[in-house]
């Protein structure tokens, strides 16, 4: 018994972080590549916050696992102008390669071997040089196009100007930035799709694959491979309308007609009632397991779901108890995770397809700190004609992502709440 307890619990912890670790990667994947065709400087690719677990460098971009599962980030050089990394003024120490170009730029006690002054200038964005006040005088130097900031943490990359996400024009930085919840979408649709291709999608018009004996179908004379093409005069082209119609009469006469061999007939059917009072006759229809039909399958999936999600979005602004009773924070979706792996990996999987078409339509709502805000912003540039300063976008992205915090530690008491 405890042997089968402690199985499932850790079945449902592996479901949990598998389940994050792919939204969030993919996710963070469609900025990082897109990123990476406009020209963009990635320096760091994360799953997770806090202290690093794991971590490797290839090329120019660290890729690191961090503590805390619940999101990641992809550094974009550029993103927040680089000038306001330094005060003019300060006193800096840096180090000049043979070249005469800065490679390291640091507070004194941080580079006690490098040449350090008071910074009189510097420009990132166009000229990518500084200006350094020293006891021997004022001198320029250009920066190098692999110079880095040495701090205590990780040393944060200098990236040139035609490196800079800031720089790119307005098209691009907007793919890239949409690239996140775009590959969330196509995510569902391959999960959908997948599950569809499993379960198999039913044949419109329906056919009858196999028919229970002794049931309504099978008194009224409904045989496997019958293709229903009307009840009660009225045209019918697919498996969920037929459904319906059925549970929708119980105890009353249905007149079907099939197409048997070639040959159209007509039966007669009385829907018995089930234990939920709705009609049933006793059939299983036939399923298409193709490629096509399960990927055409995937996007209607997607689109339902994009309807029900939306739905549920305006019902948040015109009932008050829907925020407690219909949304969920980290711990409610942990459960729902771990409750949906105990019940077979095709309901892991068509719950993953869910969790990531949230993340795609939540990432593009117009709140501070998420994809939609920064999208907002540049169509406001668009609209302008120049962009918005960039310090005060900085600041309300800054707002935004500290009342995201509080917002999931709010909804996470009313998960325990719920819980208990």
């Amino acid at each position: 018994m405890i042997g089968t307890l402690l199985a499932g619990g850790l079945k449902s912890v592996v479901a949990v972080v598998v389940v994050f670790l792919v939204l969030v990667t993919i996710h963070e994947f469609g900025h990082f590549i897109v990123a990476k065709k406009a020209g963009v400087l990635v320096p760091r690719f994360a799953i997770g916050f806090g202290p690093a677990l794991f971590r490797f460098g290839k090329g120019e971009t660290e890729y690191s696992i961090r503590l805390f599962p619940l999101g990641g980030y992809v550094q974009l050089a550029g993103e927040i102008p680089q000038d306001t990394f330094f005060k003019l003024g300060e006193r800096i120490a840096v180090t000049v390669d043979d070249k005469g170009e800065v490679t390291q730029i640091a507070e004194p006690q941080d580079l006690p071997d490098g040449l350090d002054g008071n910074l009189s200038a510097i420009d990132t964005q166009r000229s990518f040089t500084l200006t350094l006040a020293t006891d021997e005088g004022v001198q320029r130097y250009p920066i190098s196009r692999h110079a880095v900031i040495v701090t205590g943490k990780d040393p944060i990359v200098l990236a040139p100007p035609d490196r800079q996400m800031g720089q790119k024009p307005l098209y691009a930085r907007m793919l890239i930035v949409l690239a996140g919840p775009v590959m969330n979408v196509l995510l569902t649709i391959v999960l959908f799709a997948v599950v569809a291709g499993v379960i198999g999608t039913p044949v419109s018009p329906p056919q009858i694959a196999s028919v229970l004996a002794h049931s309504p179908a099978y008194k009224a004379g409904m045989r496997a491979g019958d293709v229903v093409t009307a009840i009660d005069g009225q045209t019918v082209t697919s498996w969920p309308q037929f459904v319906i119609d059925v549970q929708e009469h119980p105890g009353a006469k249905l007149v079907l007609r099939v197409v048997r061999d070639g040959t159209a007939k007509s039966l007669t059917v009385v829907p018995e009632k089930d234990s939920a009072g709705n009609g049933f006759i006793g059939v299983v229809t036939a399923s298409n397991h193709s490629i096509g039909t399960s990927i055409v399958g995937g996007v209607q999936e997607t689109g339902q779901y994009t309807q029900m999600i939306y739905g549920a979005l305006g019902q948040l602004f015109t009932h008050r108890s829907a925020f407690v009773k219909d949304t969920a924070g980290p711990v409610k979706i942990v459960t729902i995770i771990g409750q949906q792996a105990q019940n077979g990996i095709l309901s892991l999987v068509n719950l993953t397809a869910i969790l990531s078409l949230n993340l795609a339509i939540f990432n593009l709502l117009p709140i501070p700190a998420l994809d939609g805000s920064r999208l907002l912003f540049m169509i406001v540039e668009w609209i302008r004609g120049k962009p918005v300063d960039p310090r005060k976008e900085y600041m309300v992205h800054a707002i935004g992502f500290a009342l995201l915090i509080l917002f999931t530690v709010f909804r996470t008491y009313l998960d325990v709440s719920q819980l208990l």
